[in-house]
């Protein structure tokens, strides 16, 4: 096991993992195609648009924002009418809560229906959705996309190669981790790149992992873990809304430092 981390960990520094940007542009114009209306902007978002993507099963968000202001404040129609294009076009979908999931290109696609809006404060733009069971929650794409880029730009290529191999041992190397809820790839994004800049500073993997997942580990233990927040920068990350069990984090984070100190 050992050599299989060491061996991944060459092919992410290698660059051989990078998910091409014409891939995403296709599906983008595919989608386009199918709406056929200049009124809604789609914006991917996720790990596929970020290159952290290590299994199949991340799939390519892309979020339909519907700029009309005159609109409702429930999605859940618009949803409805998307569904109704996709079946005109014979194209199979699954309706999945508040998400459409479709194939294209021998992948997963995942449309998100949402309407505009501009919050009053700070005039940041936003998504909102409409749960199935009736609530509305506000997404921010744009500033996740922006924000993500800027780490990247800051940290280089040890960002986006963490975020890797935090996924890639979770993932292969302990079942039990995986039975924790909470612990799932977004979460993962979101852990990883709440870790300050200069602990991307690193020349070591080995060395890079344990100070991050020491630093998590160490935060969300302190009554400082309201400090950390979703990719937008604005949402906290263990809020009542997301109902991630701070406990069920801190074990998952224990055990892989477990794992990485007995087998690298």
């Amino acid at each position: 096991m050992m050599n299989d981390i060491y061996d991944y960990i060459n092919k992410l520094v290698g660059n051989t993992t990078i998910y091409p940007r014409y891939k995403i542009d296709k599906a983008l114009d595919f989608v386009a195609n199918i709406i056929n209306n200049n009124n809604i902007s789609i914006i991917a978002t996720g790990a596929k648009r970020n290159n952290t993507n290590v299994s199949y099963m991340e799939y390519l968000n892309l979020f339909l924002i519907d700029d009309n202001k005159n609109n409702s404040k429930d999605t859940r129609g618009f949803k409805k009418d998307i569904s109704k294009i996709l079946e005109k076009e014979n194209i199979e979908y699954n309706d999945i809560l508040d998400y459409l999931v479709i194939d294209y290109d021998k992948e997963k696609i995942i449309l998100r229906p949402s309407f505009k809006i501009e919050e009053e404060n700070n005039k940041i733009e936003a998504a909102l959705i409409t749960s199935s069971d009736g609530e509305n929650n506000i997404y921010y794409p744009k500033l996740d996309n922006k924000n993500f880029d800027k780490k990247e730009h800051e940290c280089k290529d040890n960002f986006i190669n963490l975020i890797k191999i935090f996924k890639y041992i979770f993932q292969s190397f302990n079942g039990e981790i995986k039975e924790l809820n909470e612990f799932n790839y977004e979460i993962i994004e979101a852990l990883v790149w709440n870790v300050p800049d200069e602990y991307f500073n690193f020349k070591d993997y080995n060395d890079g992992l344990l100070k991050s997942i020491n630093y998590l580990y160490d935060k969300i233990a302190s009554e400082d873990y309201i400090e950390l927040s979703e990719i937008n920068d604005i949402k906290v990350l263990f809020s009542t809304k997301n109902n991630i069990n701070r406990k069920n984090v801190l074990i998952a984070l224990y055990k892989l430092r477990k794992y990485i100190e007995e087998n690298m």
